[in-house]
C-alpha cells in the first residue's frame, strides 16, 4: 500500500518550541499519575490504520501533557485480531484497532448494500448514538468497550471481465468471488451467481477464468493487481466495512473523567483520519488501475439507484434472517436522510 507522508511537527514538538504558548501562560503542570496505554494492530506502518494511530498519540499524549503514554504496535506484533482482542478482554492489553468482530454480530448491518451513499452518511452512522448503544452489549459479555467505530478501507468496488457494470441487467450472468454472507446476498440480489474463493487464490481465479469479477475497495484492487486479469472496473460505492477500536473496560473507567473524553474525541478524529487518507489514495489508485488497461467507469447518481430496489432486497433479508429488526433499519436509515415505502 502506498504511504501518504505528511509533511509536518509532530503537535508535542511544536509545544515544547512553544509555538502554541501565548506569552506570559506556563505550561501545564505534569500530571500526578501516568497511564500507559499499548495500542496493536495487524496493518504494516504504511497503512492508513497506522499512520492515523500515530496521529492519535500525538494529539492524546500532547492534551493530557504526558498523562497517557501510548505505544502502537504493528504488524501482528502483539498476535492476531481475534488473540489481541482476548489479551484485552483479560487486561494484558489496553487496546486494539481492527479487532475480532465476534462480540458484535450486529455490525454487519452497517455494510447493508446502498445503505450510505457518501463517506459523511458512513461518518454519521459509524458515529451515532444508536450504532454505539447498538455496540455497548460486548460490554456485558467481556470486559471490553469499543472506543471507536469507523470505516475500514473505504467503499467497495466492482471488477469484472465480460462488460462495464451500469445496471443490474450487466451483472446477470456473471460468475462473481463473494465470501461473506452480505456480499453474496448483495451479488445475487443485483442478478450475479456466486463462487466461493478463498483470498489466496483469487488473481489466478480471475485470470483462468474461475471467476469472473471480484469486489474489494480499491486499496485491494490495486494491491492485489487485479487490474492485470480484470478488464473493467465498476466505481459504485455500494458498501463498506466497518472497523472498530477496543479499549480494556476497567482501564478505561480507571482514567480521569477529562481523560476519557480526550480519548474518545481522538479516537473519532483518528478514524476521520483514516476515512481522509483513504480517500487521497484511492485517487492514485485508480490512475494505477487505468494505466495497466483497466476500464473504469464510474456511475452516475442514476444509474446507482438503479441498484436500490434490489438492495432493499437484502435489507428485508437481514431482517427475515433476524439479523437486525424494522426499528434498527429505520434509525440507521433515518440518520443518513432515507426512508422505504414497505
Amino acid at each position: 500500500m502506498r504511504t501518504i507522508r505528511f509533511l509536518r511537527l509532530p503537535f508535542a514538538a511544536m509545544l515544547a518550541a512553544g509555538l502554541f504558548v501565548l506569552a506570559g501562560s506556563a505550561k501545564a503542570a505534569a500530571p500526578a499519575k501516568q497511564f500507559k496505554m499499548s495500542v496493536g494492530h495487524t496493518q504494516a506502518t504504511t497503512s492508513p490504520r497506522h499512520v492515523s494511530l500515530e496521529k492519535f498519540k500525538e494529539a492524546v499524549e500532547a492534551r493530557t501533557n504526558g498523562g497517557i503514554a501510548v505505544a502502537i504496535f504493528p504488524a501482528g506484533q502483539l498476535g492476531n485480531e481475534n488473540e489481541m482482542t482476548d489479551s484485552v478482554a483479560m487486561g494484558v492489553l489496553e487496546a486494539v484497532r481492527g479487532g475480532a468482530l465476534e462480540y458484535l454480530p450486529k455490525i454487519t448491518m452497517l455494510s447493508l448494500p446502498l445503505l450510505a451513499d457518501n463517506v459523511k452518511q458512513m461518518h454519521d452512522l459509524c458515529y451515532s448514538d444508536f450504532v454505539m448503544d447498538m455496540l455497548s452489549g460486548v460490554e456485558e459479555q467481556r470486559d471490553m468497550k469499543v472506543l471507536a467505530v469507523g470505516d475500514d478501507s473505504g467503499f467497495r468496488q466492482i471488477t469484472n471481465n465480460v462488460r462495464p457494470i451500469k445496471s443490474p441487467a450487466d451483472m446477470r450472468g456473471l460468475k462473481m468471488r463473494t465470501v461473506l454472507e452480505i456480499i453474496t446476498l448483495s451479488m445475487e440480489a443485483f442478478g450475479a451467481s456466486t463462487v466461493s474463493i478463498p483470498f489466496t487464490d483469487l488473481y489466478m481465479a480471475l485470470k483462468t477464468g474461475v471467476a469472473d469479477g471480484q469486489e474489494n475497495p480499491l486499496a485491494l484492487i490495486d494491491n492485489q493487481k487485479f487490474y492485470e486479469v480484470q478488464k473493467y472496473c465498476s466505481i459504485i460505492n455500494y458498501m463498506f466495512f466497518a472497523e472498530v477500536m477496543y479499549v480494556n473496560k476497567t482501564w478505561y473507567e480507571s482514567l480521569p473523567a477529562e481523560y476519557q473524553a480526550i480519548l474518545d474525541e481522538e479516537s473519532r478524529n483518528m478514524m476521520n483520519e483514516t476515512s481522509r487518507i483513504v480517500e487521497a489514495e484511492n485517487a492514485e489508485y485508480l490512475k494505477t488501475i487505468e494505466s495497466n488497461g483497466c476500464q473504469v467507469y464510474t456511475l452516475t447518481d442514476e444509474e446507482r439507484n438503479s441498484f436500490r430496489p434490489a438492495a432493499e432486497t437484502v435489507w428485508k433479508k437481514y431482517i427475515d434472517l433476524g439479523y437486525l429488526n424494522r426499528a434498527d433499519l429505520d434509525a440507521m436509515l433515518k440518520i443518513v436522510g432515507k426512508t422505504v415505502t414497505w
